[in-house]
């Protein structure tokens, strides 16, 4: 018997092509629209969505609903960005997202509407392992995969969540709302930092968050003085623009000195290490892991490497160890582990050692 969805509804082409797949399915989907927190106001206009939506009910029943999440958006995840930023860390806020707010207010609504099921248009994959466990996995689309941000996520949730793209093409679904003449067809992608609203990161530190921004030394790793920087939360770990020292060969970003509010920089052959901590673990099954051979991503658009885990005593924290030197270790990203295309769970990366 179809289910009640609620589904979370931006006005896109995957949350759109969602809603009309559900629908036509013969479930009643209720398509919930987050109102969430963007700097300088939003980006599209209530009413739009609105009449999105009613496009959308022209070819599939649909019910619309709209929510203000903009005050717990930036409790949970701005407040907790700007912490993370301040530490000298490189934040990843849509892992911490999905779970802290878009999936709990999803979970609440449907809740409230006596809803079984809840959706998003990720592009990811749910599988009944057994009676006890679901599974997260990539999608088909590895092209458009986001297992990794969603590596925080639950038995809870899982075992009643439904990624309807999860099997599908994004091109095939961008040919689907064109075919169907839908207005957001030619919509541009989203931005990781959705929050910006498509303004400049630079500009949203210097205006939004000036005391993250406090000028420091740049220095070699044996602490020679090299010239100056405009605030450590403007680098990441390998990044070469930007540093501005003339030198015949490129800087890179090595390390971040937070406590003395250092930059610490170096050539190419200077980048890597072979292990790395990593803290604040979420294993998808619910059941600890003490020691583990699997493969790894150290950021979402890099590909994963084996790699093996062992816990460290008394703690979720865990030392994860490479057959190689690793470039681009970066504290405040997230290392998510796989085993072939299942999501086996995540955590925050403290430091590389």
């Amino acid at each position: 018997m179809p289910e009640g969805i609620a589904l979370a509804f931006s006005g896109g082409v995957d949350s759109t092509i969602a809603a009309i797949q559900l629908a036509r399915g013969g479930h009643e989907v209720h398509a919930v629209y987050f109102r969430m927190w963007k700097w300088r106001g939003e980006q599209y206009d209530h009413s739009e969505i609105e009449k999105r939506a009613a496009e959308i009910s022209k070819l599939a029943p649909l019910h619309f609903a709209s929510i203000d999440a903009s005050q717990a958006m930036e409790g949970i995840v701005i407040d907790d960005f700007r912490r993370q930023l301040a530490a000298g860390l490189t934040p990843s806020p849509c892992v911490h997202c999905n779970p802290l707010l878009k999936f709990r207010l999803l979970e609440e609504y449907a809740n409230n509407h006596g809803l079984q099921k809840i959706a998003t248009g990720h592009y990811a994959q749910v599988k009944r392992v057994n009676e006890e466990y679901t599974g997260l996995f990539q999608a088909v689309d590895l092209s458009k995969d986001q297992s990794y941000m969603l590596c925080y996520l639950n038995q809870a949730i899982l075992s009643r969540t439904v990624f309807p793209l999860g099997a599908t093409e994004k091109k095939e679904n961008k040919r689907i709302a064109k075919e169907l003449g839908l207005s957001i067809s030619e919509q541009p992608e989203s931005q990781d930092l959705c929050f910006l609203n498509h303004y400049d990161y630079e500009e949203f530190l210097q205006q939004a968050s000036p005391e993250i921004l406090i000028p420091g030394e740049i220095t070699d790793s044996a602490g020679k003085l090299l010239g100056k920087h405009n605030g450590l939360a403007l680098y990441t770990i390998g990044q070469r623009k930007g540093i501005r020292i003339a030198s015949k060969e490129a800087y890179y970003v090595i390390s971040k000195d937070v406590p003395k509010n250092r930059l610490v920089v170096g050539y190419l052959e200077e980048l890597g290490k072979s292990q790395m901590v990593v803290e604040q673990v979420n294993w998808i099954s619910g059941k600890d892991v003490v020691n583990l051979k699997c493969d790894v991503k150290i950021r979402y658009r890099a590909k994963s490497v084996p790699c093996k885990i062992s816990k460290k005593d008394g703690s979720f924290t865990y030392l994860v160890q490479f057959g190689q030197k690793m470039r681009d270790i970066t504290p405040g990203q997230f290392a998510v582990f796989y085993r072939d295309d299942e999501v086996l769970g995540g955590g925050m990366i403290a430091r590389a050692e």
